[in-house]
């Protein structure tokens, strides 16, 4: 496993006294929940099956805070469980730390650990049929970042991140199959910068970034492309004195693969706005373009743009009502698919207690994957119990 500068930076910080008072304040928190989904299309497919499934999360966190540092630990996990499409049954867990250190000088250092291990289930399409398929995932990473207040209302972030993840072989319903590795693993290595200056109500300045990931070479041709993606762009933000806020970010990112199969720079974006409306209401929108790496179907990358809108309105206390619509599309660089979503959804959050909460929402989602002519419907509806301590 190669953790390479990013390791030793968090490892480094792991070194660093918390110089708090004698007795440092400890807090703990703990959180879960329970959902109950319905589902029109459970395998997430053209061949769309309904099914109930039971959802199952919870987490504990412990943090140390002191005169000039904190330390926190936390763990969590999520299940899920279907009554009938068990192939699509998913179990994850994650464990992660953090150190915070403020020295002299204006300089904030902070470092991070983590760790999940997850369990997924899915479906190999044969036809009609679908072949259910389990693949154990296991991700360790670690990241370092340093903040500077360089005066005048100007600071500076320096971030270095790196994650190794780990996937094992493919096992096969009823083991019909032999167990067969389907994914590479892969290590990302990112670099950020950003700087910001802050003028009253309003934020501006700038931000760099490198990804750089490494793809086990498997199958022929590969499953996956080892490639590097930079961007550079601007940033300003506004909030105003009724709570209205705006930012804006514009620039272009550049990708290439290291094969030589596709290099090109686009332009990137995202707009993101609140606005309070009268009667408690408010307006929620955002619209970005990027590309997209951590979730494509393609062996290198998509190039995502994806708009939302979203009112929310409290007509009690405890009672928040909240209702958007979404629209993306999503190409695929080499495979030169497009998929394009449309999205309605809608939520009510009732808090029954100062740390407990019912929760209901449905969505609905339409999907049309262009070049091999797939159509995919998805209604979902759950309810829920949050719970915080």
């Amino acid at each position: 496993m190669k953790m390479r500068c990013a390791v030793a930076g968090a490892c480094a910080l792991t070194l660093l006294p918390i110089r708090a008072q004698a007795d440092p304040a400890a807090s703990v928190t703990m959180s879960g929940g329970i959902e109950r989904h319905w589902t029109s299309n459970a395998l997430d497919s053209e061949f769309e099956i309904p099914d109930w499934y039971t959802l199952l999360r919870g987490s504990l966190n412990r943090k140390w805070d002191g005169d000039d540092a904190s330390a926190a630990v936390g763990a969590e996990f999520q299940a899920t469980r279907h009554d009938l499409v068990r192939i699509e049954d998913d179990r994850a867990a994650a464990l992660s730390a953090e150190l915070f250190r403020r020295l002299p000088g204006g300089v904030e250092l902070r470092g991070t650990l983590n760790y999940r291990a997850s369990s997924e289930g899915d479906d190999l399409q044969i036809g009609p049929l679908a072949l259910g398929t389990r693949t154990l995932k296991q991700v360790a990473g670690a990241g370092v970042q340093i903040g500077i207040d360089l005066g005048n209302a100007t600071s500076l972030i320096l971030e270095a991140a790196d994650s190794f993840e780990a996937i094992g072989p493919t096992r096969f319903q009823d083991d019909i199959l032999p167990a067969t590795r389907l994914d590479p693993n892969r290590n990302s290595l990112k670099f950020a910068l950003q700087l910001t200056r802050t003028l009253g109500a309003f934020a501006f300045g700038g931000s760099a970034s490198a990804l750089l990931v490494s793809v086990e070479r498997l199958g022929m041709p590969p499953v996956a492309l080892s490639f590097g993606q930079y961007g550079l762009r601007g940033e300003a933000a506004f909030k105003g004195p009724d709570g209205s806020t705006l930012g804006l970010a514009l620039g272009a990112e550049w990708l290439g693969d290291r094969d030589g199969f596709y290099s090109r720079a686009r332009p990137a974006w995202q707009v993101a706005a609140t606005k309070p409306l009268p009667r408690d209401l408010e307006l929620r929108a955002s619209f970005f373009g990027r590309y997209e790496t951590a979730d494509s179907d393609d062996p290198l990358a998509s190039w995502l743009r994806r708009a939302e809108i979203e009112i929310g309105w409290k007509p009690l206390e405890r009672l928040a009502l909240a209702t958007g619509i979404a629209c993306q599309v999503k190409q695929n660089l080499l495979f030169e698919n497009e998929e394009r979503t449309r999205a309605l959804y809608a939520q009510a959050v009732y808090e029954t207690g100062a740390a407990a909460a019912l929760v209901f929402r449905v969505d609905f989602s339409k999907t049309f994957k262009t070049v091999i002519d797939v159509r995919q419907t998805t209604f979902d509806a759950f309810a829920g119990l949050r719970l915080k301590i």
